[in-house]
């Protein structure tokens, strides 16, 4: 193989890669969905995050999972069904 025709096979494998990523990262952008939450009494009456940290809280009766991000903001994420 030629010095060329390796300069050309990387070129050719990086746009492949490149192109690949970006149609992951588009298609993950337009298909994501933001966390619902039941439409039950108690989250129907949510008005704001003190409303949701009453039982999300770490001393709710359903206190928010380890995985689950520590901001206060959970309209920033979550939505009405």
């Amino acid at each position: 193989m030629t010095r060329r025709s390796s300069g050309s096979a990387r070129l050719i494998v990086f746009l492949l890669v490149a192109g690949t990523l970006s149609i992951v990262l588009v298609a993950y952008t337009i298909l994501h969905q933001p966390p619902k939450y039941p439409a039950d009494g108690d989250h129907l009456t949510a008005s704001g995050p003190d409303r949701c940290l009453a039982c999300h809280g770490p001393d709710g009766k359903r206190p928010r999972g380890g995985n689950h991000p520590q901001n206060n903001q959970c309209f920033s994420c979550h939505e009405r069904v």
